[in-house]
């Protein structure tokens, strides 16, 4: 074994060092995201490095606990490593309820680490990586959902992205079909890992064996396939509807598409029904930003106006966060590997 292999067992695995020009070029990046932020009125927080377990066993809707990285405090009680920006953020919200001239003050940004566990052993940012974020409170309506998206937008084009999509969905839609159908929950959590992998054979197929309703079998197998192009997507996703409440879904992400399409945005949308995050506290719209020729999104985002009431405070809220690794790897991509980091 020589030298070079030795020291790299010390190192865990799933972690990374940067050398200088490398890490120079992420913080250029991210001042840049952070000023973007600051600009439209966002003020950065931080929050503690070290959560306890409960804080996040507690909410419902929250990641998989399996992903969170445990250690033990001296008084007993189970630690986390920071898994999650929005929940702590939420919880300071709720905690402080700031006021500054009688007014919430609502929007805030992050830059951050985040740690999870990962079982994809291809994934060397498995256990930390960095995001940037923000979070809006007391916002709701067509107009604050068509801001964010707007922002995220901005945020991959002062990156310095070239060409990427932005994929728009709404979680409510899948949702009160859901509700609407007496499934066991090992059976709801199937359906919703082969929408979100788009399996959409395997889908009709387990959907076609369920003793439901043929309106809603069409609906669910239809899920997956509720991509592309927005007006013929909104035109499909009202055929299956099965409900009222799953029409009034369409006809807010209708106008908050139309809303970003006259701000000159359209180009840069999509339109996903299937979009189903894995965390379950997004209860509206929900997008992905994707950089052309990078597989996995760098950005996430959406709704989430019930988790503040888990805080005893109730209050509209919507966010995203960029992840900052993938989006530093995709634009090296893009410049086929010759991107100029002192721009």
């Amino acid at each position: 074994m020589d030298m070079m292999q030795k020291l790299t067992q010390f190192v865990p695995k799933g972690v990374n060092g940067m050398e200088p020009s490398e890490f120079e070029g992420k913080e250029e990046v991210l001042s840049r995201i952070k000023q973007l932020f600051k600009k439209k009125g966002f003020r950065q927080v931080q929050t503690p490095i070290f959560e306890y377990y409960d804080l996040f066993n507690e909410i419902k809707g929250t990641i998989d606990k399996d992903q969170m990285i445990k250690l033990i405090d001296t008084d007993g009680k189970i630690l986390v490593l920071r898994p999650d920006a929005t929940i702590p953020i939420a919880r300071m919200v709720a905690e402080t309820k700031e006021t500054k001239d009688g007014k919430a003050v609502q929007k805030y940004s992050y830059v951050t680490s985040i740690f999870r566990m990962n079982n994809d052993p291809q994934n060397i940012q498995s256990r930390e990586f960095t995001q940037a974020g923000i979070e809006w409170f007391g916002s709701d309506g067509v107009q604050a959902d068509a801001e964010i998206i707007t922002l995220a937008i901005l945020s991959l084009i002062e990156a310095g992205v070239d060409a990427f999509t932005v994929d728009i969905g709404k979680a409510n839609f899948y949702k009160k079909l859901i509700e609407q159908i007496e499934l066991a929950e090992h059976e709801i959590q199937f359906i919703q890992r082969v929408i979100e992998n788009k399996n959409f054979l395997e889908l009709e197929y387990y959907v076609q064996e369920l003793m439901i309703p043929a309106p809603y079998k069409e609906a669910l197998a239809a899920i997956p396939t509720l991509y592309g192009e927005p007006e013929k997507v909104f035109a499909r996703a009202n055929q299956v509807a099965v409900n009222d409440e799953m029409k009034m879904e369409i006809e807010h992400l209708e106008k908050v598409v139309r809303e970003l399409e006259a701000a000159g945005f359209g180009n840069f949308l999509t339109v996903d029904l299937g979009l189903i995050n894995h965390l379950n506290y997004y209860s509206g719209i929900v997008f992905h930003g994707y950089i052309a020729g990078y597989g996995q999104p760098v950005l996430l985002g959406g709704r989430y106006d019930g988790l503040t009431k888990q805080f005893g405070y109730d209050t509209k809220a919507i966010g995203f966060a960029i992840y900052a690794d993938h989006l530093i790897t995709a634009l090296k991509a893009q410049e086929g590997g010759t991107r100029s980091w002192n721009i």
